[in-house]
């Protein structure tokens, strides 16, 4: 054997004995090293988790009846790796269930789930449905029977717009940051109302499954598994008993002035519409809040059908689904709370101011007459006589006086409006909320960009917006909010519907029911002064007529009507009120949809409340009462 042999021989046992020493090192790196890491990777590989549904916490009134409940039901739900390959069973289900089949193919090639996730296509299923999906289990493979929770409503429609309902949460919710966590594609999610509003507190906690699955992801054997805990109860400041009374009392009303024609036409009023707020004085808890037309939020469980979605948005049935009470419109003199105290506040007027009402107004010039509702006008009137009649002349004229104090610089009517709560949320514990509008120059400026004309503030602008005309839009819900801060010599509380959250064991999670509140430190005197009027509204002025039978000596009423002039449209009627004026209790707006004058057809809604609120009983039937003024 030669020398290069031997090297040859020699090199070849050095590089057996590296690889051999990489083998050995490299093996153990991989059960030493990273054994642990390799053994929880492959743990994870062999179990998979699966979600079981909670129940949402029941909604309750401020008195403990029980208005929405989570009742335990049924639904089909399926593996689409299985059921997408057999157009037999997609056939079945939709005949079964009552699904397109195109649809329910194109929902289950959507969704992205894996063996141990099931796509829940239908809910609540009726017994004979239930009873063949069982006797027919074996030839309807990855088809599953499944509980879940679904909506019960003990109260039927009322206090829809309140509470809201619920429904199957989409892809857009889903990729939200706030519902990535705790959710999945089929859950049920408040998309309206309460439900909405305290979502994270009425959804329950999931329970969970944990499955060891084989190489394919199939499970084999239950490793783990977790309770779901129920969702929190909440209690709202809501009296159903009141609730039904006023919205029976709304419907009513609404359904007596269609039979009335429009003043001497022959045309019927359309009162397609109309909302109701009631406030505890002291508090702002909303006792009842009704919108006209209403729904039945029942319709959405299980998924609301095409027709029904169809109908609830039809135009010709005035917008179901709208709660008016959280919505803006013209308010019409119910507003001049605002230029009375701040015609006082900033001293264009004071108690004494005697300015006279002629029928017809020339402050703006001789090319530009204004007029009264009453043609004939009032003659000379001080601030009760312009609150108590409801005097467009008067309030003509201190709108003038307000804007022409500092050239209109601090836009004094716009000043007061915004601090009584008017073009803002109010804050309430509902979404959706509109904030209204109180028209400025800077508004009137950019609304009017193209138009330079009409971009400029004018007085007129000012003078309208004082009787509650021009471009001002206030909800019901921001008038009771005013007239409450008028009620309360200054103090704002806001308006709210939760009262109380209570866990599954009935402990309190929070007590919501002390009000805290800003103190305005408005001009007490003023205030005396405006309170003054709204006292002779009932007694002697525009309400009068809807006060006639009511015991005003024992419980006084302070109330303002309001009548808005709405382009296209008949008049809104407007009625704003609070009682008793010693020691103010309620709070009571109306606003009705194309319903003529406010001391007409709002006021009488009022004085039934009333009526019920102080266990009165009623004199005079809820209808449309012969009445002048707005």
């Amino acid at each position: 054997m030669n020398i290069s042999t031997n090297k040859r021989i020699i090199f070849i046992g050095y590089l057996v004995i590296a690889i051999v020493v990489v083998l050995i090192l490299k093996l153990y790196f991989l059960q030493v090293m990273s054994g642990e890491v390799y053994a929880e990777a492959a743990t994870q590989n062999i179990t998979r988790t699966r979600s079981t549904a909670a129940p949402r916490g029941n909604i309750y009134d401020r008195n403990g009846k029980l208005l929405i409940e989570s009742v335990p039901t049924v639904g089909v739900a399926v593996d689409p790796y299985i059921v997408l390959k057999r157009e037999d069973i997609l056939s079945t289900l939709s005949s079964k269930l009552g699904l397109s089949y195109y649809d329910l193919k194109a929902k289950l090639e959507k969704t992205k789930t894996t063996y141990i996730d099931r796509v829940i296509i239908k809910q609540d299923i009726d017994k004979e449905t239930l009873v063949y999906l069982k006797e027919n289990s074996q030839s309807l493979p990855g088809v599953e029977i499944v509980n879940i929770f679904l909506r019960k409503y003990n109260y039927g429609y009322l206090a829809s717009h309140v509470l809201g309902y619920t429904g199957e949460i989409d892809e857009a919710k889903l990729k939200q940051e706030k519902n990535k966590a705790g959710y999945e594609g089929g859950d049920q999610i408040g998309l309206t109302g309460v439900e909405e509003q305290y979502e994270g507190i009425l959804k329950g906690i999931k329970g969970k499954i944990v499955y060891e699955v084989d190489p394919l992801g199939r499970p084999t054997n239950i490793v783990e598994q977790t309770d779901y805990i129920p969702g929190n109860n909440i209690y709202l400041t809501i009296d159903i008993e009141l609730q039904k009374y006023v919205e029976e009392t709304l419907a009513t009303q609404l359904e007596a002035i269609r039979q009335k024609k429009v003043g001497k036409t022959d045309i019927n009023f359309n009162a397609g519409g109309g909302s109701v707020v009631v406030l505890d004085a002291k508090t702002g808890e909303v006792l009842a809040m009704a919108s006209y037309p209403t729904y039945d939020p029942s319709v959405f469980i299980g998924g609301i059908s095409t027709a029904n979605w169809a109908q609830l948005n039809d135009p010709a049935r005035k917008f179901p689904l709208n709660n008016r009470a959280i919505m803006s419109f013209p308010p019409g003199s119910v507003f001049k709370i605002v230029p009375a105290y701040a015609g006082l506040s900033e001293g264009v007027i004071n108690k004494s101011s005697v300015i006279f009402d002629a029928g017809t107004w020339y402050g703006l010039g001789t090319d530009y007459p204004k007029f009264c509702w009453n043609k004939s006008g009032h003659g000379g009137l001080n601030i009760l006589g312009g609150i108590q009649n409801s005097c467009d002349v008067f309030f003509y004229e201190v709108s003038l006086r307000l804007y022409l104090k500092n050239k209109n610089s601090e836009e004094l009517l716009q000043k007061y409006a915004k601090l009584l709560g008017f073009g803002a949320k109010t804050g309430i514990d509902l979404p959706s909320e509109d904030p209204g509008l109180i028209p400025d120059k800077a508004w009137k400026k950019e609304w009017f960009k193209n138009d330079k004309a009409n971009s400029i503030w004018f007085p007129g602008d000012t003078v309208n917006m004082g009787i509650g005309q021009g471009d001002l839009l206030v909800s019901p819900l921001q008038l009771a909010y005013a007239y409450m801060t008028l009620a309360n010599r200054g103090k704002q509380y806001v308006p709210h519907v939760l009262k109380e959250i209570k866990n599954e064991s009935g402990a309190n999670v929070a007590d919501l029911s002390q009000s805290k509140f800003n103190d305005l430190e408005l001009n007490q005197e003023y205030v005396n002064i405006i309170e003054s009027g709204f006292n002779l509204v009932t007694r002697q002025g525009t309400g009068a007529s809807a006060f006639r039978t009511f015991p005003l000596d024992k419980i006084p009423v302070a109330g303002k009507t309001g009548t808005a002039e709405f382009w296209g449209h008949q008049d809104y009627a407007w009625f704003a009120s609070y009682a008793p004026i010693s020691n103010p209790q309620y709070v009571v707006a109306v606003m009705l949809e194309e319903a003529g004058g406010g001391g007409a057809n709002a006021a009488p809604i009022a004085e039934k409340i009333y009526e019920y609120l102080y266990h009165i009983e009623s004199q005079q039937q809820v209808k449309p009462v012969d009445n002048f003024g707005d």
